[in-house]
């Protein structure tokens, strides 16, 4: 999610500042929730064009129409409404290219999230479900990069043009691509570390069960997952598995220093956004720039343009999964929940990637990329994991649903369990879609609209 926030003026020091920031988000055990986050490219009905920003009827008009009708309050960037938040954290954002993102508030079950999604899906279909398709994929399956309009945001003028001198495939990666993330609670600096080497261990498998993108220029991309392919020609010093994290003995203190080493887009002031790109944050933190000096805030805003596998805030996202159908994506926070949030299946879930050296991890997730779930390690299959994983993870929810006193969420996990017992994906159908069916574009998106 990409939206302007009140930034903490506190000036920036010390470390030890930073270190304090992270300690700030631990939560109580008995206080854990969660916030799902899942984006649709959106089309128009008449012309089968993607939505742009400015047309009668666009994202202009649309978002002026969400806030009047349903309550949202309207977020600013140069005298344009181009997010819109409300109530306990919710908020509606626009990628790059248009990509349209729920920002969901923090949840304590995945049944409050369904109730969120399925709002959402239909505040948009009451406005405009005549005029548009919402439609859920992990990449455009058929446009080029100069048919995709770009969003006014300020933000994006900076990185659209720094991230392509870094890697070919950022400006897809910024016009063309929709995920499905979760964000989970830590409650100690020890839980945080263990909560993203889990994470980053399995984010992989998670990859195959989640993989949408198999078709590029309306035809087989090559690739399962093309969506995780782009991340690897996107910017290497900001994105991957950085290597410190498989490490059972880092900390706090060794993610901020990656953080600090990761090269700056901007900061913003007045609202401003000014030009660091290239910059490193160690020594703007140090030294200034041209006047202005470090604050928390902007330190806030740097850590919103790292993108590793795992990322950790004052909370921890997941971000490895290809945007899909309505019960797959909702299958995702149960998922991460049965996991991250019940000791002994996280435990379990980490056994069942020991013995993986950080090569052999690198090559297995190389190998889903192209093959998806039929993808072969030192430990198995991506399917034969996969289908371990779902049984952990429904264990765990089980157990937490009776500790809780409420139903057991489990059930949000039969979308995926029915991809892990068949091998068959999303990226599977479209391909089937495409290759056997010879699906038209109009046919296609209306198939894959939530």
């Amino acid at each position: 999610m990409s939206r302007d926030m009140d930034q903490s003026v506190e000036k920036l020091t010390t470390k030890q500042q930073l270190v304090a920031y992270f300690q700030d988000g631990e939560k109580q055990p008995g206080n854990l929730g969660f916030g799902t986050e899942h984006e649709k490219f959106v089309y128009k009905r008449d012309n089968l064009q993607l939505l742009s920003f400015e047309e009668p009827g666009g994202y202009g008009d649309l978002f002026e129409q969400l806030s009047e009708r349903y309550g949202w309050e309207p977020s600013y960037d140069r005298g344009k409404i181009v997010a819109l938040v409300r109530g306990d954290g919710e908020a509606i954002t626009l990628e790059p290219g248009g990509q349209l993102e729920l920002s969901g508030a923090v949840k304590k079950t995945v049944f409050d999230t369904a109730q969120e999604f399925d709002r959402h899906i239909k505040e948009l279909k009451e406005l405009a479900d005549d005029r548009l398709m919402f439609v859920g994929l992990g990449m455009n399956p058929f446009d080029d990069l100069d048919d995709v309009p770009w969003m006014p945001k300020a933000r994006y003028e900076i990185m659209k043009n720094y991230l392509p001198t870094r890697g070919s495939l950022a400006h897809w990666m910024m016009k063309m691509t929709c995920t499905v993330q979760g964000n989970y609670d830590y409650t100690s600096e020890e839980d945080a570390a263990d909560i993203i080497r889990t994470g980053l261990m399995i984010s992989p498998v998670v990859s195959a069960l989640f993989a949408s993108s198999s078709v590029r220029f309306g035809k087989p991309s090559g690739k399962k997952t093309f969506r995780c392919h782009i991340w690897t020609d996107m910017d290497p010093d900001r994105s991957g598995f950085p290597e410190f994290m498989y490490r059972d003995d880092w900390g706090y203190d060794e993610y901020i220093e990656y953080l600090l080493d990761v090269p700056m887009f901007f900061i913003r002031r007045d609202n401003q956004y000014i030009n660091m790109a290239g910059h490193s944050f160690r020594d703007y933190m140090k030294h200034g720039h041209e006047g202005h000096e470090a604050t928390m805030g902007d330190f806030e805003l740097h850590m919103s343009t790292a993108f590793p596998e795992v990322r950790m805030k004052k909370y921890i996202e997941v971000r490895g999964a290809d945007a899909g159908g309505r019960d797959v994506m909702l299958g995702l926070p149960a998922l991460w929940k049965g996991i991250f949030y019940h000791a002994g299946t996280r435990k379990a879930v980490a056994q069942l990637m020991h013995g993986m050296n950080r090569d052999e991890h690198m090559q297995f997730f190389e190998a889903i990329r192209t093959q998806g779930m039929s993808a072969t390690s030192k430990l198995g299959t991506a399917q034969e994991i996969a289908m371990e994983l779902l049984r952990l993870a429904g264990d765990g929810l089980d157990d937490l649903a009776q500790q809780a006193d409420h139903k057991s969420e489990r059930g949000f996990l039969g979308a995926l369990e029915t991809i892990a017992t068949t091998g068959e994906t999303q990226a599977d159908k479209l391909l089937k879609d495409f290759e056997q069916e010879g699906l038209t574009r109009e046919s296609l998106l209306k198939k894959w609209t939530l």
